[in-house]
C-alpha cells in the first residue's frame, strides 16, 4: 500500500471520508479462487499433497525448528530447479498469488478446510527458498518495494476534518438484576472481553464454547491431573503447554478462525496459553472449587 499525501486537503477528505466509520465491499469475493490455484499447483510436479500435510504437522509441531523446517523444503526446491524457465517463473507466481490471496481472503471470510491452510503455511515458506531468476531483486526487496524513485518533501501541514456518521446505540436498561453464573462462565466472559479489546476484533460465542471444551480437556486430563500433584509450577507449566497445544490442535476442523489466529498470531496465542493456565491452576489451588458466584 503507498499513502500519498500529496493533495489538497478536499481530496484528501474526499479519499478518505467514505472508509472513516463504515466499510463495505462492492461485491463478493470468490473463495473458489483459492482452489483454483491450488489445482494448478498440483499440476506443476514440485510437491505432493502429503508432503504440504508433512510440513503443515511439522510446522504446528511446537518444538520444529527453523533448520528442520527448511531441510523438509530441499526437495521441492531440487524439484523445482528442474523445471524449465517458463514453469519456474510460472509456479513462483502461482504460489505467490495463492499466499497473498488467502491471506487476504482468511480476513474477510471463515474456512472449513484446513487444507487451505496447510497450503499457506507450506507455500509460504517455500516461497523464501526458491531461487529467483537473476532478472529479479531477491524476494523480500521485490516484496516490499515497487518504485522508480524515491523523495519526501513536505510541502504543508495541517487538519482535516471528517464528518461523522449518524449511528443508532441503544441504552442500557435501568434496575439490571444479577445472576448467578460459575467462575468458569465468568472467566469466559473476562478473556473474550479481554481479546476483544485487546486486539480489536470481535470473538462471539461460539469462541467461547471452543475455549469451554479446550478447558474441560484439560480439566479432565489424567496426566495432567497426576503432574499437578507432584511436580513445581515450573513442571506443570511444561505438561501444560503440552496438551494446551495438542487441544489446540484438535479445534482445527470445529473453530478454523480461532485455531489460526492462535498459530499465526504469537501474542494471541500467547495470551490464551496464559489465561488458561491461571485458571486450571488457581482450580487445583482452590480444590477445584467451581461454585457460582454473583455478579
Amino acid at each position: 500500500m503507498v499513502l500519498d499525501f500529496a493533495n489538497e486537503a478536499d481530496e484528501i477528505k474526499t479519499a478518505f471520508e467514505p472508509y472513516y466509520e463504515t466499510t463495505v465491499l462492492s461485491e463478493e469475493t470468490d473463495p473458489n479462487l483459492l482452489y483454483t490455484i491450488q489445482i494448478q499447483l498440483r499440476e506443476i510436479p514440485v510437491f505432493t499433497d502429503r508432503e504440504v500435510k508433512d510440513f503443515a504437522d511439522l510446522y504446528f509441531n511446537p518444538p520444529s525448528t527453523q533448520e528442520q523446517l527448511y531441510s523438509a523444503l530441499v526437495p521441492m526446491s531440487e524439484r523445482f530447479l528442474e523445471l524449465s524457465e517458463e514453469d519456474r517463473r510460472g509456479f513462483r507466481r502461482l504460489l505467490t498469488d495463492y499466499v497473498r490471496q488467502y491471506a487476504f481472503l482468511s480476513q474477510v471470510l471463515t474456512f472449513a478446510d484446513p487444507d487451505l491452510e496447510r497450503l499457506y503455511v507450506f507455500a509460504r515458506h517455500l516461497l523464501s527458498r526458491l531461487q529467483p531468476d537473476r532478472e529479479e531483486l531477491p524476494r523480500e526487496i521485490r516484496n516490499n518495494i515497487d518504485m522508480e524513485s524515491y523523495r519526501i518533501q513536505q510541502t504543508g501541514s495541517g487538519t482535516v476534518e471528517l464528518e461523522r456518521q449518524r449511528t443508532r446505540v441503544h441504552p442500557m436498561g435501568i434496575g439490571r438484576t444479577s445472576k448467578k453464573v460459575s467462575k468458569e462462565e465468568a472467566f469466559l466472559s473476562e478473556i473474550i472481553a479481554e481479546l476483544n479489546d485487546h486486539f480489536g476484533i470481535d470473538l462471539g460465542p461460539e469462541h467461547r464454547v471452543t475455549l469451554r471444551q479446550v478447558m474441560q480437556k484439560l480439566e479432565a486430563d489424567v496426566a495432567l491431573e497426576k503432574a499437578v500433584r507432584v511436580n513445581t509450577e515450573e513442571n506443570i507449566r511444561l505438561a501444560f503447554d503440552e496438551k494446551v497445544n495438542q487441544f489446540i490442535q484438535e479445534i482445527v476442523d470445529s473453530n478454523f478462525e480461532l485455531y489460526r489466529r492462535i498459530n499465526d498470531d504469537v501474542v494471541f496465542g500467547h495470551l490464551i496459553r496464559e489465561r488458561l493456565f491461571a485458571y486450571f491452576l488457581n482450580s487445583r489451588q482452590t480444590g477445584k472449587d467451581l461454585s457460582t458466584q454473583e455478579i
